[in-house]
């Protein structure tokens, strides 16, 4: 086997200057197996055979572009970090970059007239195949062909792809872990900032098309693990969320309204229910005119790029950072205020811009049960300043946030759907607060119902925003009240026989 390795090469570097029929290797192979009296072809399926082929074509390609770089730096001094600036453009998924690394496989390809189909079947030719074998992703580029899926991980050399919700082990392994820390290399120097290793062991950043990539290495975690995870939503209306069965379709009015009366608001759920998509569609749906500030640890959000007829200041700062970056950003000219993400310190910057910005702020939040949103988000505020009291921070909270709207996915992650509208209430005369469903969505039966009993003062705030907005939110809640109220929301009761149904 290792002969025919070797007669493979020798093949192929003796055809260098034959032009008039380009060397396939899987017919050769399959001739020579024919002449060596081998009754079963060694190609049948993409077999350890051709993945050896395939590793020869890929060492010959990038010996000869070796060979090119080598000798045009001795003609140009600027040649190798010319090579170098894009070998690692294309590395980070530069278009340009990627374009000039094939056009330059194939010139290889032509040179030796060398043609082969034994490549993996996700890539759509053999220069993008190698390409992605020597600079690129292996076989990573395979989720590539998964446009609709939301995430996919690597665990070791295993690569996962989530195929309709559910994660699904692909067949294909990066054939080591070194290729595996390759790419890891190639995803960290995006970012010159970025550093994991063993005494750093997680880090999360951000590729150039937006997706989330969160690395976890020893001795955090029994293995390398690599999770990158995308938005597949490019259309952000309430007409599109409607259409997915996000919101239903006769409610687009009453989240409209929400969002042009400027409460504000945080988009709550668990992980992968499209929290941040939904509040990127909210902000679709205020004035065109309005300036938004937004601060992120990462940039994700990518308001500029959604929405590139608008305006938007964007900042991004860490924590050790975070008490410079909210004033600053409370300085620039802004009509509302964006807080990507309220993980740890992200409260302080959400709570200071509905104080002391201008109404409308917004952001996201890993929640699942709403009744509990306050007291956790001021033990948050806790952990970062331990000398305030737990007292005060929630009614700083409750005073602060208007509206929770909170997401769910179903097991499978194949459905998302905003499952309720909440108002957080500060009772001055009790000195306490409480939560009020305006919309509440039942699993169970399959039903939302409604409540038009918004607070007098959050409707004050609303009206002082967009008085038509407020009067038509009103007045839709009180219509699907009459029809759906909120005081029949009981899914099931305990009865002498066990559980029912209400």
């Amino acid at each position: 086997m290792t002969i025919i390795g070797g007669e493979i090469v020798m093949k192929l570097m003796r055809t260098e200057n034959v032009t008039e029929h380009p060397f396939d290797v899987a017919k050769w192979m399959a001739e020579e197996s024919k002449d060596r009296g081998i009754k079963k072809p060694f190609i049948e399926d993409y077999s350890y055979e051709k993945k050896k082929q395939f590793k020869e074509l890929c060492k010959i390609v990038k010996e000869s572009l070796d060979i090119i770089i080598d000798v045009s730096s001795e003609a140009s001094s600027g040649t190798n970090s010319e090579w170098l600036e894009r070998q690692h453009q294309a590395i980070i998924g530069d278009k340009v970059a990627i374009e000039y690394f094939l056009a330059e496989i194939e010139k290889v390809l032509r040179t030796k007239n060398i043609t082969s189909k034994d490549f993996p079947s996700f890539f759509n030719s053999l220069s993008e195949a190698i390409f992605h074998e020597i600079w690129g992703l292996s076989v990573l580029a395979k989720w590539e062909r998964y446009p609709e899926s939301e995430a996919c991980c690597i665990r070791g050399t295993q690569l996962w792809i989530d195929i309709d919700g559910q994660f699904v082990k692909q067949e294909e392994e990066f054939e080591s872990l070194t290729v595996v820390e390759r790419i890891k290399r190639a995803f960290v120097i995006r970012r010159p900032d970025s550093v994991i290793n063993r005494e750093s062991p997680e880090l999360e950043i951000e590729r150039e098309d937006g997706s989330r990539i969160t690395m976890i290495q020893p001795p955090r975690s029994r293995e390398n693990y690599i999770m990158i995870r995308r938005f597949i939503v490019n259309k952000y209306s309430l007409h599109d969320q409607a259409s997915r069965g996000t919101i239903p379709q006769e409610d687009i009015p009453i989240f409209q309204a929400l969002a042009r009366t400027m409460a504000n608001m945080i988009v709550a759920g668990r992980v992968r229910s499209a929290k941040s998509t939904f509040m990127t569609t909210l902000i679709g749906e205020r004035d065109d005119s309005f300036v938004g500030a937004v601060l992120e640890k990462h940039f994700e959000v990518a308001l500029s790029k959604h929405f590139p007829n608008r305006l938007f200041f964007e900042i991004q700062a860490k924590e050790g950072d975070l008490h410079k970056a909210i004033p600053r950003l409370l300085r620039m000219e802004h009509d509302f205020v964006v807080v990507g993400e309220i993980r740890s310190l992200e409260i302080e910057a959400y709570l200071q811009s509905t104080e002391r910005g201008e109404r409308g702020s917004l952001s996201t939040f890993h929640l699942t049960d709403v009744e509990q949103v306050v007291e956790q988000l001021a033990r948050l505020t806790l952990d970062e300043f331990p000398t305030r009291r737990f007292e005060v921070e929630v009614e700083r909270i409750a005073r602060n946030i208007d509206i929770i709207i909170t997401m769910d996915t179903e097991r499978d992650r194949s459905k998302k759907r905003v499952v309720g509208v909440t108002e957080v209430i500060w009772d001055n005369q009790q000195r306490r607060h409480y939560t009020q469903d305006l919309i509440r969505y039942s699993k169970l039966k399959d039903k939302y119902y409604y409540s038009s009993n918004i607070s007098s003062r959050l409707l004050n705030l609303m009206a002082k925003e967009d008085l038509e907005e407020t009067k038509n939110l009103l007045r839709l809640l009180k219509q699907r009240e009459q029809v759906s109220p909120m005081e029949k929301l009981q899914d099931i009761s305990l009865t002498n026989e066990g559980i029912a149904l209400v």
